[in-house]
Protein backbone atom coordinates (compact mmCIF):
# COMPACT_ATOMS: atom_id res chain seq x y z
CA UNK A 1 0.00 0.00 0.00
CA UNK A 2 2.74 2.49 0.71
CA UNK A 3 4.86 1.57 -2.52
CA UNK A 4 1.53 2.15 -4.82
CA UNK A 5 1.02 5.49 -2.58
CA UNK A 6 4.49 6.32 -3.24
CA UNK A 7 4.39 5.62 -7.34
CA UNK A 8 1.50 7.98 -7.45
CA UNK A 9 2.78 10.70 -5.35
CA UNK A 10 6.27 10.74 -7.80
CA UNK A 11 3.89 10.17 -11.18
CA UNK A 12 1.75 13.34 -9.44
CA UNK A 13 5.30 15.45 -8.71
CA UNK A 14 6.61 14.65 -12.51
CA UNK A 15 3.58 15.84 -14.35
CA UNK A 16 3.47 18.96 -11.59
CA UNK A 17 7.73 19.51 -12.61
CA UNK A 18 6.38 18.74 -16.34
CA UNK A 19 3.37 21.87 -16.48
CA UNK A 20 6.47 23.89 -14.24
CA UNK A 21 8.62 22.93 -17.32
CA UNK A 22 6.11 23.69 -19.94
CA UNK A 23 5.04 27.16 -17.70
CA UNK A 24 8.38 28.50 -18.10
CA UNK A 25 9.12 27.68 -22.02
CA UNK A 26 5.39 29.07 -22.96
CA UNK A 27 6.40 32.34 -20.86
CA UNK A 28 9.60 32.59 -22.53
CA UNK A 29 8.03 32.15 -26.01
CA UNK A 30 4.99 34.91 -25.25
CA UNK A 31 8.04 37.23 -23.99
CA UNK A 32 9.92 37.02 -26.80
CA UNK A 33 7.16 37.54 -29.37
CA UNK A 34 5.82 40.92 -27.62
CA UNK A 35 9.26 41.87 -28.09
CA UNK A 36 9.68 41.21 -31.62
CA UNK A 37 6.01 43.53 -31.66
CA UNK A 38 7.38 46.18 -29.48
CA UNK A 39 10.66 46.36 -32.01
CA UNK A 40 8.11 46.11 -34.49
CA UNK A 41 6.33 49.21 -33.65
CA UNK A 42 9.61 51.23 -33.05
CA UNK A 43 11.20 49.83 -36.18
CA UNK A 44 7.57 50.91 -38.32
CA UNK A 45 7.14 54.66 -36.21
CA UNK A 46 11.39 55.59 -37.55
CA UNK A 47 10.55 53.69 -41.22
CA UNK A 48 6.92 55.55 -41.58
CA UNK A 49 7.39 58.15 -39.96
CA UNK A 50 10.52 60.19 -38.85
CA UNK A 51 11.85 59.00 -42.08
CA UNK A 52 8.78 60.38 -43.93
CA UNK A 53 8.47 63.84 -41.30
CA UNK A 54 12.16 64.29 -42.99
CA UNK A 55 10.57 64.46 -46.41
CA UNK A 56 7.74 66.77 -45.72
CA UNK A 57 10.06 69.23 -43.74
CA UNK A 58 12.27 68.80 -46.69
CA UNK A 59 9.15 69.75 -48.88
CA UNK A 60 7.86 72.16 -46.74
CA UNK A 61 11.04 74.16 -46.73
CA UNK A 62 11.28 74.09 -50.75
CA UNK A 63 8.42 75.95 -50.84
CA UNK A 64 8.77 78.16 -47.98
CA UNK A 65 11.69 79.32 -50.61
CA UNK A 66 9.73 79.65 -53.70
CA UNK A 67 7.01 81.67 -51.61
CA UNK A 68 9.58 83.59 -50.78
CA UNK A 69 11.22 84.25 -54.03
CA UNK A 70 7.69 85.29 -55.82
CA UNK A 71 6.87 87.55 -52.76
CA UNK A 72 10.39 89.55 -52.89
CA UNK A 73 11.64 89.40 -56.51
CA UNK A 74 8.46 91.22 -58.17
CA UNK A 75 8.44 90.74 -61.90
CA UNK A 76 12.30 90.16 -61.49
CA UNK A 77 11.24 86.51 -60.18
CA UNK A 78 14.15 83.81 -60.68
CA UNK A 79 12.02 81.28 -62.72
CA UNK A 80 15.48 78.97 -62.63
CA UNK A 81 15.68 78.84 -58.71
CA UNK A 82 11.76 78.69 -58.72
CA UNK A 83 12.07 75.41 -60.74
CA UNK A 84 15.12 74.11 -59.68
CA UNK A 85 13.29 74.08 -56.24
CA UNK A 86 10.14 72.71 -57.42
CA UNK A 87 12.04 69.81 -58.77
CA UNK A 88 13.94 68.98 -56.23
CA UNK A 89 10.54 68.70 -53.98
CA UNK A 90 9.03 66.40 -56.84
CA UNK A 91 11.77 64.08 -56.14
CA UNK A 92 11.48 64.11 -52.51
CA UNK A 93 7.53 63.74 -53.21
CA UNK A 94 8.47 60.85 -55.39
CA UNK A 95 10.45 58.93 -52.37
CA UNK A 96 7.73 60.12 -49.88
CA UNK A 97 4.93 58.74 -52.09
CA UNK A 98 6.37 55.25 -52.10
CA UNK A 99 6.58 54.59 -48.32
CA UNK A 100 3.63 53.02 -46.29
CA UNK A 101 1.06 55.43 -46.09
CA UNK A 102 -2.45 55.55 -44.49
CA UNK A 103 -5.69 56.65 -46.51
CA UNK A 104 -5.80 59.96 -45.27
CA UNK A 105 -2.23 60.31 -46.05
CA UNK A 106 -2.75 59.03 -49.71
CA UNK A 107 -5.43 61.33 -50.48
CA UNK A 108 -3.77 64.24 -48.89
CA UNK A 109 -0.74 63.08 -51.04
CA UNK A 110 -2.74 63.14 -54.03
CA UNK A 111 -4.11 66.86 -53.68
CA UNK A 112 -0.82 67.99 -53.10
CA UNK A 113 0.63 66.38 -56.01
CA UNK A 114 -2.32 68.06 -58.31
CA UNK A 115 -1.43 71.34 -56.45
CA UNK A 116 2.50 71.00 -57.28
CA UNK A 117 1.77 70.44 -60.60
CA UNK A 118 -0.82 73.69 -60.63
CA UNK A 119 2.10 75.58 -59.52
CA UNK A 120 4.57 74.32 -62.08
CA UNK A 121 1.77 75.50 -64.93
CA UNK A 122 1.32 79.24 -63.06
CA UNK A 123 4.96 79.95 -63.15
CA UNK A 124 3.82 83.31 -65.50
CA UNK A 125 1.36 84.01 -62.94
CA UNK A 126 3.15 85.09 -59.89
CA UNK A 127 0.27 86.12 -57.68
CA UNK A 128 -1.96 82.41 -58.74
CA UNK A 129 1.86 80.70 -57.96
CA UNK A 130 1.72 82.33 -54.85
CA UNK A 131 -1.49 81.35 -53.92
CA UNK A 132 -1.15 77.44 -55.15
CA UNK A 133 2.16 78.29 -52.41
CA UNK A 134 -0.34 78.46 -50.03
CA UNK A 135 -2.24 75.61 -50.72
CA UNK A 136 1.01 73.46 -50.81
CA UNK A 137 1.95 74.41 -47.19
CA UNK A 138 -1.80 73.67 -45.66
CA UNK A 139 -1.51 70.53 -47.32
CA UNK A 140 2.40 69.79 -45.95
CA UNK A 141 1.08 70.99 -42.56
CA UNK A 142 -1.93 68.15 -42.66
CA UNK A 143 0.26 65.56 -43.75
CA UNK A 144 2.92 66.91 -40.33
CA UNK A 145 0.12 66.16 -38.61
CA UNK A 146 -0.82 63.27 -39.13
CA UNK A 147 3.23 61.76 -38.53
CA UNK A 148 2.62 63.44 -35.34
CA UNK A 149 -0.53 61.44 -34.67
CA UNK A 150 0.25 57.68 -36.01
CA UNK A 151 3.49 58.52 -34.37
CA UNK A 152 1.78 59.32 -30.94
CA UNK A 153 -0.74 55.76 -32.04
CA UNK A 154 2.70 53.65 -32.28
CA UNK A 155 3.94 54.66 -29.08
CA UNK A 156 0.21 53.88 -27.45
CA UNK A 157 0.64 50.08 -29.09
CA UNK A 158 4.50 50.16 -27.86
CA UNK A 159 3.42 51.05 -23.96
CA UNK A 160 0.44 48.71 -24.39
CA UNK A 161 2.61 45.78 -25.85
CA UNK A 162 5.14 46.32 -22.60
CA UNK A 163 2.54 46.28 -20.43
CA UNK A 164 1.31 42.73 -21.75
CA UNK A 165 4.75 41.58 -21.35
CA UNK A 166 5.20 42.55 -17.34
CA UNK A 167 1.47 41.59 -17.02
CA UNK A 168 2.44 37.81 -18.51
CA UNK A 169 5.72 37.81 -16.70
CA UNK A 170 4.19 38.66 -13.23
CA UNK A 171 1.37 35.87 -13.80
CA UNK A 172 3.39 33.23 -14.83
CA UNK A 173 5.86 33.91 -12.31
CA UNK A 174 3.06 33.51 -9.79
CA UNK A 175 1.95 30.36 -11.26
CA UNK A 176 5.46 29.37 -10.40
CA UNK A 177 5.44 30.13 -7.14
CA UNK A 178 2.43 28.06 -6.32
CA UNK A 179 2.86 24.99 -8.69
CA UNK A 180 6.35 24.86 -5.96
CA UNK A 181 4.24 25.49 -3.40
CA UNK A 182 2.39 22.44 -4.70
CA UNK A 183 5.17 20.45 -4.83
CA UNK A 184 6.43 21.15 -1.56
CA UNK A 185 3.50 20.00 -0.11
CA UNK A 186 3.66 16.80 -1.50
CA UNK A 187 7.33 15.94 -0.91
CA UNK A 188 6.71 16.83 2.70
CA UNK A 189 3.31 14.63 2.86
CA UNK A 190 4.72 12.05 1.14
CA UNK A 191 5.59 8.62 3.58
CA UNK A 192 9.02 7.33 2.39
CA UNK A 193 9.28 3.64 0.76
CA UNK A 194 12.29 3.10 3.47
CA UNK A 195 11.87 4.19 7.28
CA UNK A 196 14.71 6.42 8.98
CA UNK A 197 15.25 3.89 11.12
CA UNK A 198 14.50 0.12 10.95
CA UNK A 199 12.66 -1.43 13.83
CA UNK A 200 14.28 -2.96 16.48
CA UNK A 201 13.80 -7.17 16.13
CA UNK A 202 12.04 -7.68 19.58
CA UNK A 203 13.34 -11.39 19.80
CA UNK A 204 16.75 -9.98 19.54
CA UNK A 205 18.02 -9.35 23.04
Amino acid sequence: MRWSYSIKNKLAASLVLLALCLLVLLSNYLDRLHTENVKGSISTMYEDRLIVEGQVLRMTQNIYRIRELLLTAGESTDKAQVQRLLARTREVYDTFIKTKLTKTETITAKNLLVQLKLLESSSEDRALAINHTGRILDSLDRLSAIQLEESKLIMQQVESQYATIKASSQFAFAIVIVILVVLQIMVFSGEPLVPMFKPKDPTLN
